[in-house]
């Protein structure tokens, strides 16, 4: 199996920053994690702060209906192993340096707005160092990365910029 699995949301729709059909599919495959292979580390990055906000309550509103999946949530976000913290992330871009997990789980978390015509504003990947910020959060898995994302490869059109071509690169590559 690839190490890398792509999820495709046509349903997914951008509005304040956030895309809560991506929050509720990323807090479903997280309970698959905890279920099926509780042994691994899970890191979420999101692509902005609203959207590591609407995924954090995600998984609260899953586990506050999923007794079990609740209790393992809150293993899994205060996990340790030899002293070392390996919890469960919820980050963003900004703040995902430094830290590993087995898994990763991308939100891109861009996409069609509710009036639906999209705009090529990828916020802080548009920015100078944007591609940086991609590879930071890209090499953050030890063992296997899900992106999850409402739009294709093909819907990036501003791939002048060196930020939005290579998210436009690696969406085309999961």
């Amino acid at each position: 199996a690839r190490p890398i699995s792509f999820h495709l949301l046509r349903h997914g729709v951008y509005d304040k920053r956030r895309n809560r059909a991506e929050a509720e599919y990323i807090a479903e495959m997280v309970r698959q994690v905890l279920t099926n292979s509780p042994q691994h580390t899970i890191g979420i990055v999101a692509f902005s702060e609203a959207q590591q906000d609407e995924i954090e309550q995600a998984l609260t509103r899953l586990a506050a209906d999923d007794k079990p999946f609740g209790e393992a949530l809150e293993q899994a976000y205060e996990r340790e192993d030899d002293g070392q913290f390996v919890g469960l992330l919820v980050k963003n871009l900004e703040n995902i340096q430094g830290d590993e997990r087995d898994i990763i789980i991308l939100s891109v978390c861009y996409g069609r707005p509710p009036t639906g015509k999209m705009r090529m504003n990828f916020g802080p990947i548009n920015k100078s160092g944007g591609e940086k910020r991609l590879n930071v959060a890209f090499s953050r898995a030890k063992q296997y990365i899900a992106v999850v994302s409402s739009i294709e490869s093909t819907e990036i059109t501003n791939d002048y910029n060196d930020g939005a071509n290579c998210l436009k690169s690696y969406l085309r590559y999961a």
